[in-house]
């Protein structure tokens, strides 16, 4: 991959202070400029944070009122780089937001479309997404699309079969085979399939093209209609509903799917599957970052042939299990890595793109506890990884119905993933797992279920609050829950539980507070108004 954006910005930097020596005599900017121009490089150089957003506030005043040419365009630009991560390591993410806004037009005016995607990446890699939720059993209040197998509430969760992993609890609602397109008859797993084909768990499965692109145009032939048909009729034959998930991870096939091809072998797939197994519900699950130059929307078959948009999802401290190298900003920042290896914030973009049209499933996920090659131990990481994970999924975006977890370790070349190879891990997924109120035990359950606290509604005789506040680099964050002014709760273990018995709240309106404050500065403040109803009725809203 190319570090353009950083580059870009470097060149610019460079190039404006060349023009200062050479060109002084350029009407296009203003004088006041050079004044303020080399005492921000060298603020920027020395990162030194007070002087770096002092004079770069002094820039945006001398250009505000210029027209828009490439002279202006580039300062700021560089200029907003050189901000935002002052911002940034104050812990003040809501103006280093608004300075990567504010920096994308100028980077699209020039054509530094590199540049702008590293932006738009950061804007939401760097976000802490801070919110306070509320636990009700009000399930009117979440997310339901009526696609096929969509509970109308709560999470399917479970793991991929493995032979030598742990076998699957009863409490678990979701299990994932894979079966190589073309290569592998399914009905060959029968032994396997058949034991939970009992309509206890949604059967997940992952209908993988062994050649990538090649496997896509061999599917488009006629030559691949029976292997199709009886791949189909077999899962038809199952009395468990059934998810398929066609040719996943396109996106970052090393033998990139060409979109046309991609789209035209899922739909034959698709229609066949509509024609021949009505308990198939049909599943468009790309990775979650997509390679440089591919873009996921060029591959979605369309809503008519989509019941739910499923995603992998890996979390590891490394981008390389092969080259563990720590610190490079740019690349843990776009993948999702190191300082940035937080599973809800990689998640936030198919949420972003899909989540209001469709359900979500985690078809895959797994977390790097060691690295096969050299038994680097990971695990204090993984743990980490995994309370964030579990605990966050469904509480912040509730449009996620579904999460497998990838039970299995591949080469020696790899991450390890195994759950069951890993008592600390596997306790910790169990634990996690099973005291989500959000999960669901059984197909037909009712859950609870988690709305922002402004949304929440209840007779309740205990108010159950909890808060996202995630912060880049694991700084620690604290959160303290106020009531009328005096402390009821809070705490520094996600997810900050706070439960406030209603009994103890006389009737009439009240103030709740939720302060978050980082150990880098960031400091936020969440106010709401509480009124207890004369029937006991809590009544949350935003102030």
């Amino acid at each position: 991959m190319k570090q353009m954006g950083k580059w870009v910005s470097a060149i610019f930097m460079t190039a404006v202070m060349v023009f200062s020596q050479c060109h002084i005599a350029s009407a296009a900017i203003p004088k006041k400029y050079w004044s303020y121009q080399q005492p921000f490089i060298n603020a920027v150089n020395a990162k030194n944070n007070p002087e770096i957003i002092r004079l770069g506030t002094e820039i945006m005043k001398v250009f505000q009122n210029q027209p828009l040419d490439k002279d202006k365009a580039g300062i700021l630009y560089s200029t907003y780089d050189g901000m935002y991560p002052a911002y940034e390591r104050q812990g003040n993410y809501e103006m280093a937001i608004k300075c990567l806004k504010a920096q994308v037009p100028y980077g699209e005016y020039l054509g530094f479309t590199d540049g702008v995607k590293i932006a738009k990446a950061r804007i939401r890699m760097i976000d802490p997404m801070t919110e306070v939720y509320a636990l009700t059993q009000d399930i009117s209040l979440t997310p339901y699309y009526g696609m096929k197998h969509e509970p109308r509430a709560g999470t399917y969760w479970g793991r991929v079969f493995t032979k030598d992993g742990q076998a699957p609890f009863g409490t678990e609602t979701a299990i994932s085979f894979y079966v190589e397109c073309l290569q592998e008859n399914v009905e060959s797993y029968d032994y396997l399939l058949r034991p939970y084909a009992n309509g206890d768990k949604i059967i997940h499965i992952a209908l993988n093209m062994p050649n990538e692109n090649d496997s896509l145009k061999a599917v488009l032939q006629p030559e691949a209609d029976s292997y199709l048909r009886n791949t189909l009729e077999y899962l038809k034959s199952l009395n468990a509903p059934v998810l398929l998930r066609i040719g996943a991870e396109m996106n970052v096939w090393q033998n990139l799917a060409q979109p046309e091809i991609y789209k035209q072998a899922y739909i034959k797939i698709a229609n066949m599957a509509r024609t021949i197994a009505p308990n198939v519900g049909l599943v468009f699950s790309p990775n979650d970052i997509s390679n440089w130059n591919a873009d996921i929307s060029n591959y979605y078959p369309g809503d008519a042939y989509v019941d739910w948009v499923g995603v992998s999802l890996y979390t590891d401290k490394y981008r390389s299990a092969q080259n563990p190298v720590a610190g490079k900003d740019f690349e843990e920042m776009y993948y999702g890595n190191g300082a940035y290896a937080n599973p809800i914030t990689k998640l936030g973009d198919i949420v972003q793109r899909y989540g209001n049209k469709k359900p979500i499933f985690i078809t895959e996920c797994g977390i790097g506890s060691a690295i096969a090659s050299n038994n680097t131990n990971l695990t204090d990481f993984a743990q980490k990884k995994m309370d964030i994970l579990y605990h966050y999924v469904s509480m912040v975006y509730p449009q996620v119905k579904g999460i497998i977890y990838f039970d299995v370790d591949l080469n020696n070349n790899k991450f390890r993933y195994s759950l069951s190879k890993n008592p600390q891990i596997m306790a910790q997924y169990t634990a996690l797992t099973q005291n989500n109120p959000t999960f669901l035990t059984s197909l037909n359950q009712t859950p609870s279920v988690y709305v922002k606290a402004e949304k929440f509604k209840q007779q309740t005789s205990v108010l159950q609050l909890a808060s996202y506040c995630i912060l880049p680099g694991d700084v620690s964050v604290s959160v303290t829950y106020y009531l009328d002014g005096k402390t009821v709760g809070g705490g520094t273990t996600i997810p900050y539980n706070c439960s406030i018995q209603t009994g103890e709240i006389a009737v009439g309106a009240h103030e709740l507070k939720v302060e978050f404050k980082g150990a880098n500065g960031y400091s936020k403040m969440k106010t709401y108004s509480l009124v207890k109803g004369q029937d006991s009725t809590i009544y949350l809203t935003a102030k």
